[in-house]
């Protein structure tokens, strides 16, 4: 009878582990964030990975606890033992899987922070490069070399629209990632 019932859980949980895979492919180009972002970095790759391994373990702790409770109405102790193991095993999986989530989110974090630094440290380069530029136009303007000063004002122009471009990058990215993480609280929120 156990056995019958182990493997009818186990053709369960194959079915819907693909059914959700389906869904999960068909469901979008548009609202998901895999589609939007980060649909190839290894750090989100686990972390839906885990997600999905949190939702198989809870359904394996509420599957263990009702044939716990089965077992124990009709006294099958030897059951009753293996059930209790199997539970605790799958309790286990459960808070192993959440730290691995935490961990990952965490990774995600510290590659996002990393991409915004490295957008600064552009944005900072470009100002220096400015700030050259300038010390060239008045050195041109104190001697009065005219092409030289017509071509470095074109450089320091170009140095300043560029400077703006690394400015509003920065800030889109931040919001980018403010975005992204508010979306990917949402999503953890539902497994967890």
């Amino acid at each position: 009878m156990n056995t019958k019932i182990n493997s009818l859980f186990l053709v369960g949980m194959i079915t819907t582990s693909i059914l959700a895979t389906q869904f999960t492919f068909a469901a979008g180009e548009e609202g998901t964030i895999e589609a939007n972002r980060l649909a190839n970095r290894k750090e989100y790759k686990d972390m839906k990975r885990s997600m999905h391994n949190i939702q198989l373990d809870k359904e394996r702790i509420v599957n263990y606890k009702a044939e716990l409770k089965a077992d124990r109405k009709a006294d099958k102790v030897i059951e009753t033992h293996t059930n209790k193991k199997e539970l605790r095993k799958a309790k286990a999986d459960l808070r192993r899987d959440k730290k691995y989530l935490r961990i990952d989110e965490r990774d995600l974090a510290a590659d996002q922070w990393t991409a915004i630094a490295v957008q600064r440290h552009e944005k900072k380069a470009v100002t220096k490069q400015l700030r050259h530029a300038k010390c060239q136009l008045k050195k041109d303007l104190r001697k009065g070399n005219a092409s030289a000063f017509k071509k470095d004002a074109a450089t320091v122009q170009a140095l300043y629209d560029k400077r703006e471009v690394e400015k509003q990058q920065t800030v889109a990215l931040k919001e980018d990632v403010y975005d992204f993480f508010a979306l990917l609280d949402q999503e953890i929120e539902e497994v967890v």
